[in-house]
């Protein structure tokens, strides 16, 4: 794949969900925060909520497009 897309490394995962949690844990540490809208999928609401607060990763979730207004 890296070969393909001109890269020198490439990752493959086996769901959407996989892949979103490597995403996550590479880019974020202990004690972080992100923010995502309340809107989501229910394997990634658990993820966000449950897998990544485990972590010591904290998630605020949003209503809708309005940061300003927290779920």
């Amino acid at each position: 794949m890296a070969a393909l897309e001109g890269g020198t490394n490439a990752i493959s995962t086996s769901s959407g969900q996989a892949a979103q949690f490597v995403a996550i844990s590479t880019i974020c540490s202990i004690g972080d925060n992100i923010i995502s809208t309340s809107c989501l999928y229910g394997g990634t609401y658990i993820q966000f909520k449950v897998t990544l607060q485990r972590l010591g990763i904290n998630v605020k979730f949003v209503q809708g497009d309005d940061p300003e207004v927290s779920g």
